[in-house]
């Protein structure tokens, strides 16, 4: 019974550890969006200060109006609060990293990589099975049952009696003779205390079947949901690439040609400027969310992927 009890512990010293890479995991993948982001505001920024341009020479020569100028000005302020913003979240993310790897709040920044969706090789199926051989809390509950059901087995044989044997000898410095005795004895059991303590011991065991059974069934459709979550993001992620991304860059560049010919309004450049912008936030938020989701899936099931 202890040695399953030392089972059960040593799974969950696994399961702790798999909980801090996925923590670990994370909270890099944030830091890398939060990071792209600030590149990504501060590329549009350059980009709406070429705007802001057109539009005061647009003004100069009375082809526009204060209104334009003042509207780039504005949006570029917002940009800075965002980027600002992201400033904190960025500093935030980086001690909370430096926490969980163990090193000096006063060491340099963590510059995290720049994500590229990872390929993903197994099938939904593959990722159940793997969960069910490798994940800890489910090894840690089959542990505890093994204990519960080694209990029952030393409740039942409670009831056999116990029996004795005593070998004695005195030696009593020659005044009499040497002293020997031999003793048998037996103990019958306490039925009525006995049939209690089976009791109990089936039901914990009951109680262990019940809770291995709930720890897989919450495990599979926690795997689940991250497969979900994975193919959902993989798909979005080429969406953006192959569709929304290319095709607001294309309408920004139109809307601005555009403008420049004096053919067409500001409001209407600096939609498909804000258009541009926030598809590509979403498409770095996205990125991050899918790795997200792949460390999830590697914390449940145990694979590495590269």
């Amino acid at each position: 019974m202890a040695g399953r009890g030392a089972d059960a512990l040593q799974e969950r010293i696994g399961s702790t550890s798999r909980d801090v890479i996925e923590r670990v995991k994370a909270a890099y993948f944030r830091l890398a969006y939060v990071q792209q982001a600030i590149q990504v505001l501060q590329h549009h920024d350059q980009v709406l200060g070429e705007m802001q341009q057109i539009a005061e020479s647009h003004y100069r020569v009375g082809q526009g109006n204060q209104q334009e100028v003042l509207k780039a000005q504005l949006q570029h302020t917002k940009i800075l609060q965002e980027i600002t913003l992201s400033r904190r979240d960025e500093g935030q993310l980086e001690a909370q990293l430096k926490q969980l790897l163990d090193r000096a709040q006063d060491s340099p920044d963590i510059l995290a990589e720049p994500l590229t969706g990872r390929v993903f090789p197994y099938s939904s199926s593959q990722l159940l099975q793997l969960a069910q051989e490798q994940d800890p809390d489910i090894h840690s509950q089959q542990a505890m049952l093994r204990q519960a059901q080694s209990q029952v087995a030393l409740a039942q044989k409670e009831f056999r009696p116990d029996f004795s044997l005593q070998y004695v000898y005195q030696n009593t410095d020659r005044k009499f003779r040497d002293y020997y005795m031999l003793t048998f004895g037996i103990t019958l059991p306490n039925r009525g205390r006995r049939r209690a303590e089976l009791a109990e011991a089936s039901e914990k065991q009951e109680r262990a079947q019940q809770e291995l059974r709930a720890e897989i069934q919450r495990q599979m459709a926690e795997v689940q949901q991250a497969y979900v979550a994975v193919q959902t993001s993989a798909e979005q992620l080429r969406i953006y690439r192959e569709g929304l991304i290319p095709q607001a860059a294309a309408t920004f560049q139109s809307a601005l040609a555009a403008y420049q010919a004096n053919r067409q309004d500001f409001q209407t450049l600096l939609s498909s400027f804000l258009d541009a912008l926030d598809l590509d936030l979403q498409y770095q938020r996205e990125l991050a969310d899918h790795e997200s989701a792949l460390a999830q899936i590697e914390a449940l099931t145990g694979v590495t992927l590269p």
